[in-house]
């Protein structure tokens, strides 16, 4: 595991565009962990390979008109995004992003100074914001528990033509579209509907076998004890204190019936923690926006391209 180190920037001698540049930055990301039921402490030998971070582009994203947010790369499941972009996303109360945050040593791959300097300040992060995503989350789970969902009773021609113009031109994840398509429809009536035909294979077999979604139970159950730690601490626990729980749920030990009852005693813990909370509203962007100056300002420093561009900037200014 890489601690504490500066990434290896190329330089011009190598002959790197701008694209192959970033490419190289994403090989060497500022922050890498093993994330999903290897976090959660949920997984089995069979379990995916998932992994999360961000990075700080090279100087010509962050000074340029060109953005970078994310890579994701599909095999081994990955996604890594622009440390710009992942402050926004902590600040909008993105509980994927805040997880990583807290990841254990045993689950770090890549870190660097920028990565320390993030995780040293990362529960300025913890706010009321993050409430309202995780308690979405962990609905849309519970209802895939029995094979439902919860949809707008209609949807219009060209409100729907809206959603796939956002897909097609933002590309969000998943969890991203979940979020805009309920803020699109906040006030639209809804009604819960079978969406088992929705399902993946996997999931309908685990609603045949056991008689309900054994993989959004165990979602549901985390995402609501994560919810209770956060609004009482600002952290969170990994492995999850509840992971033998959580995988006996997640393999079908557990009746429909049990489960039920720890759903609804994880909800009432959960939401009285919500109500007794003493987290701020909303993360305070002015000290979280220095922070992103201070870092920035630092891998511009250290970038070897940005020294060698700098040095001839007088000269080609006189020529313009």
């Amino acid at each position: 595991m890489r601690k504490q180190s500066h990434r290896p920037y190329a330089t011009d001698e190598n002959h790197m565009t701008q694209e192959n540049e970033l490419n190289h930055a994403l090989d060497n990301p500022d922050l890498l962990i093993i994330a999903g039921s290897r976090l959660y402490g949920t997984s089995t030998p069979e379990s995916d390979h998932d992994y999360r971070g961000f990075v700080v582009p090279p100087f010509e994203y962050l000074a340029g008109l060109g953005r970078f947010e994310h890579r994701v790369i599909r095999e081994p499941d990955t996604v890594i995004y622009s440390l710009q972009r992942f402050i926004e996303l902590l600040i909008m109360g993105d509980p994927v992003c805040y997880e990583i945050l807290f990841a254990p040593e045993a689950n770090i791959i890549e870190r660097t100074a920028i990565g320390v300097a993030l995780l040293r300040s990362r529960e300025l992060f913890a706010c009321k914001r993050f409430a309202r995503r995780i308690s979405g989350y962990a609905q849309s789970e519970w209802r895939k528990v029995a094979g439902t969902q919860l949809v707008p009773v209609k949807r219009t021609p060209n409100e729907s033509e809206v959603v796939e113009d956002i897909r097609a031109v933002f590309h969000p994840q998943k969890e991203e579209m979940d979020e805009v398509i309920r803020l699109l429809f906040l006030q639209h009536p809804r009604e819960t509907r079978p969406a088992r035909r929705k399902l993946g294979a996997k999931r309908k077999a685990q609603i045949e076998r056991y008689g309900y979604c054994t993989s959004s139970a165990c979602h549901t159950i985390r995402l609501l004890g994560q919810l209770r730690e956060l609004m009482q601490t600002g952290k969170l626990t990994f492995p999850r204190p509840q992971a033998k729980l959580l995988s006996m749920i997640k393999r079908g030990e557990l009746s429909l019936d049990r489960v039920v009852e720890l759903y609804e005693d994880a909800k009432t813990r959960a939401d009285r923690a919500i109500e007794n909370t003493d987290l701020p509203t909303n993360a305070p962007i002015k000290q979280i926006r220095t922070i992103y100056h201070e870092i920035v300002a630092h891998s511009i420093r250290c970038d070897q391209r940005f020294v060698d561009y700098a040095e001839g900037y007088g000269e080609r200014w006189e020529r313009w």
